[in-house]
């Protein structure tokens, strides 16, 4: 089959690479039929991690069931599904208590990262390919309704759950306002979760002015922080205060800065950026003195998908604006060389095998 692989920074190609195959009775087998590029596969592609390459890329997928183990009770042959950025079991004293993220039978095992995340359950495939394996496929595939089309399935996989879970750990309230730093998918799915909750106004700060124009057009008032005035803006816009909330979707230090620094004295900063450095400097004496509250971590994917697609069933939500090219598999290393370069009004790749 073809699969997206990682060569090194800047140097992904779509090749021929091995079939998968089942390996477990809990594993499934999904012919993938739409795949999306995540602002994190761009740590790799960007080298800001240091990775082994020789691995298919990929963990947004959505696809059709074409085989199942013997121990798979819950899905069949057919059955169209969005597969989880995050396999677990389902069981587990973390899955139970609603946290997927820490499954005790993956460690860290994710799709798309090759040998260097295999966890428990050894590498896994990605999906920006053909077909992938699916460990564990009853609590990591979801089928999905005929309402939901595959471009909006593929959302669920990781950046929308991702967005809502930062909205979740904000602990917005109505009436609030709700900073977020970074409008690339994941901070504008973000813009589309906080408005779930009530807030009276969204703030969306970014440098990219046709990111910050869709912010607009979600409902945000975008704030460009490109002149260093972000703080400012959103101070006057708060009567002097700062924000309740702040989110940070980029995964950066200076965004992580600019969020605890304008949170109003006892906000709430959620992160969900994904950081690519293990240590940087962090302003902990004001975080004290401003009585901040501190949320981070990864995303309990497989824990938000199904209300989630309630939400997006019913129209209540639709991050189909967020799409900028669908291309087909074989033009994969152009959709990373345009994300990464942010040209051509890039904002969501997504790719058709």
């Amino acid at each position: 089959m073809k699969g997206t692989v990682f060569h090194g920074p800047h140097d992904v190609r779509v090749e021929q690479v091995d079939d998968p195959a089942l390996k477990t009775p809990t594993d499934a087998m999904v012919r993938i039929t739409r795949a999306g590029i995540c602002g994190s596969d761009l740590h790799f592609y960007e080298g800001a991690l240091p990775i082994v390459p020789g691995f298919v890329l990929g963990h947004e997928g959505v696809g059709v069931i074409e085989e199942v183990g013997a121990g798979v009770v819950r899905l069949k042959k057919g059955d169209r599904v969005v597969v989880s950025a995050v396999p677990a079991c389902g069981r587990c004293y973390f899955c139970r208590r609603g946290q997927p993220s820490q499954c005790a039978e993956t460690g860290s095992a994710t799709f798309g990262y090759g040998a260097n995340f295999a966890g428990k359950l050894g590498s896994l495939g990605g999906e920006q390919s053909e077909a992938v394996r699916v460990p564990m496929a009853d609590y990591t595939c979801f089928p999905l309704p005929d309402a939901i089309d595959d471009d909006a399935a593929v959302f669920l996989a990781d950046i929308l759950p991702t967005a809502f879970f930062g909205a979740l750990n904000g602990n917005i309230r109505p009436g609030d306002t709700v900073a977020i730093f970074g409008c690339g998918p994941v901070g504008l799915c973000a813009v589309i979760c906080a408005k779930l909750f009530g807030p009276a106004e969204v703030i969306a700060v970014d440098s990219i002015p046709y990111r910050l124009e869709l912010a607009r057009k979600l409902g945000a008032t975008p704030v460009n922080h490109e002149s260093g005035s972000a703080l400012r803006a959103i101070v006057e816009l708060t009567d002097g205060r700062g924000a309740d909330v702040t989110i940070e979707a980029v995964g950066n230090e200076s965004a992580l800065t600019a969020a605890i620094m304008s949170a109003r004295g006892g906000g709430t900063v959620s992160v969900i950026g994904v950081f690519g450095m293990p240590w940087f400097n962090f302003p902990i004496g004001h975080a004290f003195m401003r009585d901040l509250t501190f949320r981070i971590g990864l995303a309990n994917i497989n824990a938000h998908i199904p209300e989630l697609v309630r939400l997006m069933e019913t129209g209540a939500i639709d991050p189909r604006p967020l799409i900028s090219h669908v291309m087909p598999l074989d033009d994969a290393a152009k959709g990373y060389d345009i994300f990464s370069a942010r040209t051509d009004n890039v904002m969501k790749v997504l790719l058709k095998p």
